[in-house]
């Protein structure tokens, strides 16, 4: 078969198709409901207990802790720190905010030490 036969006839089945065709495949299916499933107690007991410990602390809570673990220790290193944090099982991006707060507040002050890396230091 030719391109401009093969063209044409592509043409023609395009014509027909929706906008929406190359989502569904050739044909447009009815989207079936999807049925409740239901969990075993301990399941939920489970996930309730995960939940619990996935409730992040109050944004003033890690600024707090960061902030006296940074007068504690004068200076520290940005590793150090987030290893700090990660012992705590705090997230980067809190740890990172209440930095960013406490920042901008002028409570802490960020340097780069003689290595180059960045280093928070406590102003009082």
């Amino acid at each position: 078969m030719s391109r401009r036969a093969r063209k044409k006839e592509e043409g023609k089945e395009q014509s027909t198709a929706s906008i929406t065709s190359f989502l569904y495949g050739t044909e447009e299916k009815p989207k079936s409901e999807a049925k409740p499933i239901t969990k075993p107690a301990e399941v939920k007991a489970a996930e309730a207990k995960a939940a619990e410990r996935a409730i992040p602390q109050q944004p003033s809570g890690i600024e707090d802790a960061v902030l006296n673990h940074i007068m504690s220790r004068g200076v520290i290193t940005k590793d150090e720190l987030m290893a700090w944090g990660k012992s705590r099982g705090l997230r980067i991006a809190d740890i990172l905010r209440a930095i960013e707060s406490l920042s901008s507040k002028g409570r802490i002050r960020k340097r780069l030490n003689d290595k180059g890396n960045l280093v928070y230091e406590y102003v009082k």
